[in-house]
């Protein structure tokens, strides 16, 4: 009876056992899926980022496995797989669930698997909340800013082609030159903040703060769809936001085929590495012939600076006066007189046309267009910079040669923002739009877009940029401060002998009845404030001789 009953108890087993697994397989079903849909777009993911990393590698001409390449075609195939298996678990019918159940929980083994070895290939992502592109000088301030809005460890980094931590640029055309070691200035006394009379950012404080600095690293692809950065090497990081801070680069001879124009010592002054191989080819020519091309902030400030340490300077530029693009030609003549006078030779409306090499490939002259020949053991080029962009073309609004950005540095994509150099901003003051290559506005911008990113994330209100064009420079015993805009009528004012000792002079720019603009040199602080307040509220002017009279003291008087 016993051995009866435990036949019908197993018999009763072998029936129902499948029945049982059909059951099973129906209830499970629905959660399987859940499951493999989640698994599903977490491998899109990990797909989409591997086939970066293939074109990563194609750029940094490291490479690429066959395993990676076979992986990605199992990828297509265990997609289109999953989603026939989500069509068919949208049936409604007992029979069709049943016969998927199986498939689908080993279709999640699969994919469990197939993730696994994805991320593998992923080693070399590296994934932050914030990245900078770029380390110069915005960089530095964006780093600051984020570190007073509140930053946690971690979150962000900034990426630079340079070896350095980020640094105070004006530093490089002025006491970097000097090879007075006394007077020499050299790291850690400039990096960023020490410009605008802030604390000094060594690579210690990034460090301390949680900040990744990625140096060395030159990024030559971006997706900002994607929120994917690559660099030459082939590392691949991925942003929330992005600070675009790339600045510019200078404008080289050789881009414009100028004859000998890669002899050696030839020089451009824009990073730290330019400014160190100068020195070095200082040293070993001192008191040799220096010829500086440009007449802009460059050429004049390295041309002093060049003068301080006993070399015989020329300076060449096409233009009928030294920095067009600010100075009238009074105040040109101020400078241009005053350089001659410490013995620099300056010749003007004619260009560079080739250079004269040595054996060796070293630069020995400069052919100008009028036919002369100037000696040269080193030459200098300062003829002007563009923006860095590049990278970015075809994927954002341009507008004005930069990137268009509102007043708070945000770019026609969502979480991406520039400053600096490569931004074209409103210009409140004179409701336009501008784009400004100067050490002040890539401070000022680099903290808006922080503060406008940080304002964005807390739900706060945050004021538009205002920002009052503002330029300066210093050499030799002279300083100077431009602040506003230069146009309209020119009123000068002051002291302009070459050989005062102390010379004290400057200009206002009027229009339609209102300073725009004021110029400044030798001024103090207290009246440098002065005029940079008259500019911002532009002040009506009545009568020009009056002002002319006044000069300073009409500035005191708002």
């Amino acid at each position: 009876m016993a051995s009866l009953s435990n036949l019908v108890i197993g018999t009763a087993k072998l029936i129902f056992a499948p029945i049982e697994r059909c059951l099973n397989f129906n209830r499970n079903l629905d959660e399987n899926v859940k499951i493999l849909k989640k698994l599903l777009k977490e491998l899109n993911t990990v797909t989409e980022d591997t086939e970066l990393r293939i074109s990563a590698e194609i750029h940094g001409g490291t490479m690429q496995t066959e395993e990676v390449k076979i992986w990605l075609d199992d990828v297509r195939r265990i997609k289109n797989e999953t989603e026939v298996i989500e069509q068919k678990s949208g049936e409604k019918k007992f029979l069709s669930r049943v016969f998927l159940g199986k498939p689908v929980e080993e279709k999640v083994v699969e994919l469990k698997a197939f993730l696994r070895k994805g991320k593998a290939f992923l080693g070399m992502l590296k994934s932050f909340k914030y990245i900078i592109i770029g380390g110069g000088v915005a960089a530095g301030y964006a780093a600051r800013e984020f570190n007073r809005q509140g930053l946690k460890p971690g979150q962000l980094a900034i990426i630079s082609k340079e070896a350095v931590a980020p640094y105070e640029r004006p530093a490089l055309s002025k006491g970097y030159l000097n090879l007075n070691p006394k007077a020499a200035a050299r790291l850690p006394g400039f990096y960023v903040c020490v410009g605008s009379g802030g604390e000094r950012l060594p690579p210690d404080w990034y460090k301390e703060k949680g900040i990744q600095l990625i140096l060395g690293t030159e990024i030559v692809k971006v997706n900002l769809g994607l929120k994917t950065l690559i660099s030459a090497a082939g590392e691949i990081f991925k942003f929330q936001r992005l600070i675009i801070a790339t600045g510019s680069t200078v404008i080289r001879l050789t881009d414009f085929k100028v004859e000998g124009a890669d002899a050696k010592n030839i020089f451009y002054l824009r990073e730290l590495e330019d400014a160190n191989k100068l020195v070095e080819t200082i040293k070993m020519n001192q008191n040799g012939k220096v010829v500086i091309v440009g007449g802009g902030y460059i050429g004049l400030e390295v041309a002093a600076a060049m003068r301080i340490n006993d070399f015989h300077v020329t300076m060449v530029y096409p233009e009928p006066w030294c920095m067009p693009r600010l100075f009238t030609p009074t105040i040109a003549a101020f400078y241009e007189s005053y350089y001659e006078n410490k013995g620099i030779k300056i010749i003007k409306g004619t260009v560079a046309i080739g250079f004269n090499a040595n054996v060796n490939g070293e630069v020995k002259g400069v052919k100008l267009k009028d036919g002369r020949v100037v000696e040269a053991d080193i030459v200098v080029v300062g003829v002007g910079a563009r923006p860095l962009t590049t990278l970015f073309k075809g994927q954002l609004e341009e507008e004005k040669g930069g990137i268009k950005t509102d007043g708070f540095f945000k770019t026609s994509v969502p979480g991406v923002y520039a400053v600096g150099d490569v931004a074209t901003f409103p210009m409140k003051l004179y409701n336009e739009s501008r784009r400004v290559e100067h050490v002040d506005h890539a401070r000022k911008s680099a903290e808006q877009a922080v503060k406008a990113i940080k304002a964005n994330e807390t739900g706060t209100e945050l004021e538009e940029y205002d920002y009052l064009p503002y330029f300066y420079s210093r050499s030799f015993e002279l300083s100077w401060q431009f602040y506003g805009d230069n146009v309209g009528e020119t009123v000068f004012f002051g002291d302009n002998n070459s050989l005062s000792p102390k010379p004290k002079f400057g200009s206002y720019w009027i229009k339609d009845g209102k300073v725009v603009g004021a110029f400044l040199e030798g001024g103090t602080p207290e009246e440098n404030k002065a005029l940079a307040k008259v500019s911002r509220l532009k002040c009506p002017v009545e009568n020009l001789d009056q002002l002319k009279k006044e000069g300073l003291l009409f500035a005191s008087k708002f």
